[in-house]
């Protein structure tokens, strides 16, 4: 594990090693808004398995991926409701995280049998931090995410935790300190087209209803 300062990755020398590593195959962690993150490349199976031994994940939760903009939306998803495009547009980039069924053509059928075992759908979201979204535009390639703690653990807030627990998996650890605990993403799902609240986070539920009282 290779250990950076999100200044350096800021200043921009650092970008084109991170870009390399997940283009090799590898895994980076990155800090996000409420906690790390370790990414990988969504379309390599190798970095995928990796990602997921790394977490000793047991696929009971749907997995979620990063995208730069909506325009890429099409690129992971399929069956799109017409009110998920409406939350997106407005909240995107932003703390929205949608359930989408997976664009078969676009993700390796090795990859989706582990990644949708958990109703079938993956989850969506364009961050809002501008050092992922400039890595997402430069790889032009989706990432599959996860929060950097093993699966029911604590510490993704942790620097000190993120290098005990993942030394030998991660190759890139792009530091910014102890994170501060905030509201998590809000979560939504759709059934025959209506939106249904899996969490409520940082969005709330006044502000969707009010998004979709035209629709």
């Amino acid at each position: 594990m290779r250990t950076i300062e999100l200044q350096e990755l800021m200043r921009g020398t650092e970008f084109v090693n991170v870009r390399s590593c997940l283009e090799s195959g590898g895994i980076v962690c990155l800090p996000c808004r409420s906690s790390y993150r370790i990414l990988a490349d969504l379309t390599n199976p190798k970095a995928v398995n990796a990602l997921l031994f790394s977490k000793h994940r047991t696929a009971k939760a749907p997995s979620l991926v990063f995208i730069p903009n909506y325009d890429a939306l099409k690129t992971v998803a399929t069956h799109i409701p017409s009110k998920a495009k409406v939350l997106a547009k407005a909240l995107w980039p932003g703390e929205l995280t949608i359930r989408f069924s997976p664009n078969e053509e676009t993700i390796p059928t090795p990859i989706l049998k582990h990644l949708t075992k958990s109703g079938g759908k993956i989850g969506v979201r364009v961050p809002s931090e501008p050092w992922l979204l400039r890595l997402l535009r430069e790889f032009d390639r989706p990432l599959l995410v996860s929060s950097a703690n093993r699966e029911r653990k604590n510490g993704a807030s942790s620097p000190a935790m993120i290098q005990k627990n993942f030394i030998s998996h991660v190759s890139i650890f792009v530091t910014a300190g102890d994170i501060p605990q905030s509201l998590p993403s809000t979560v939504i799902d759709f059934a025959d087209g209506e939106p249904i609240i899996k969490r409520i986070g940082s969005i709330s539920e006044a502000k969707i209803e009010a998004l979709l009282a035209n629709e």
